[in-house]
């Protein structure tokens, strides 16, 4: 048998000082003890930057405080042959604390909610927390999902998710900032606009995209990851010049094929200037990209942009940047 140490019978100033040399895997397991090690806990500060919940047949909760990651694992249920077995979010679950593979208990029996709450609380992450959707999820009743978690910051659907799920997860989950979907779940073009029309911080879309889809979206930033047209993205163009897009900041999609690519086809009809090379560099370091060239427009009411280029092997990668 391990000895074990008094640790709350300890002057109260003597345990905060113990507490600020553990790591956040620690100080979550002390803070489930009591009411009182809860209170202990979060009155060290920590904050954590991020929390996001992986569905897949299972939930994982990975959270950031500092330079630290731990997670949580919940309905690791490996022994049960199927998969698609619905579980109840609203009963007890004990957490797998992974990474050193330890399971984990409340002093009263918490469900999902309860453990997110907790986590929050201890860790004064006041945000909504971020989701991601991946094959298996099924399993878990959305409504209920919903009902646990509240609202996200931001969702991310994969492609192996079905469609008919995929739906629900649109339906009951609106994130406050950013999309991501890998596939369209949508039989009919409007349905897919409904979220494009949204304004989001970012969207980050997969799937095959039409021009009136371009133009319909309202989010600031948006990565389209289906390549397209030089003759699409030359449109796109025209119509941003004469007045779409008002709230678009950042663009960046893809065109296949790139030594058939031409500045003669991409900007036809548009009048352009070269960007000098030591803002080109200044622009590229301020949003992180590489660029072979880079072009200014400037839209009817006189806001600018730029284009710029980047040559890969089999692709053409293309950033769009309002310049406000």
């Amino acid at each position: 048998m391990q000895p074990t140490f008094p640790l709350l019978r300890l002057p109260e100033n003597a345990i905060v000082q113990v507490l600020q040399n553990m790591n956040p895997n620690q100080l979550l397991i002390i803070s489930l003890v009591s009411t009182k090690s809860k209170n202990l806990v979060t009155s060290l500060g920590l904050r954590a930057s991020d929390v996001y919940i992986y569905i897949s047949r299972e939930i994982s909760l990975p959270v950031a405080v500092g330079g630290y990651i731990f997670a949580l694992k919940f309905y690791d249920d490996s022994n049960i042959q199927n998969e698609l077995l619905s579980v109840d979010t609203a009963l007890p679950v004990d957490a797998l604390l992974l990474f050193v593979n330890k399971t984990i208990q409340s002093s009263t029996p918490f469900n999902f909610s309860d453990w997110l709450d907790h986590i929050k609380s201890v860790f004064c992450y006041a945000k909504p927390p971020n989701i991601k959707f991946y094959r298996g999820c099924e399993r878990f009743e959305i409504q209920s999902l919903k009902e646990a978690i509240g609202n996200v910051d931001f969702l991310h659907v994969s492609s192996e998710v079905t469609d008919v799920y995929t739906k629900e997860v649109l339906k009951h989950f609106n994130a406050s900032n950013e999309v991501s979907l890998e596939r369209n779940p949508f039989e009919k073009s409007c349905e897919i606009q409904t979220l494009f029309i949204q304004n989001f911080k970012m969207i980050v879309f997969e799937d095959v995209y039409s021009l009136d889809d371009m133009l319909l979206v309202n989010s600031e930033k948006v990565r389209l990851y289906r390549p397209t047209s030089q003759k699409q993205f030359n449109q796109f163009l025209k119509h941003w010049i004469r007045g779409s897009n008002l709230r678009l900041q950042y663009m960046l999609l893809l065109i296949y094929n790139p030594n058939s690519v031409s500045r003669e086809v991409l900007l036809k009809g548009i009048h352009f200037v070269d960007v000098a090379e030591e803002e080109q560099l200044e622009i590229c370091r301020k949003h992180n990209i590489v660029s072979d060239y880079m072009v200014q427009i400037i839209r009817k009411d006189g806001t600018p942009a730029v284009i710029a280029i980047n040559k890969r092997e089999a692709i053409l990668d293309v950033r769009f940047i309002v310049l406000y």
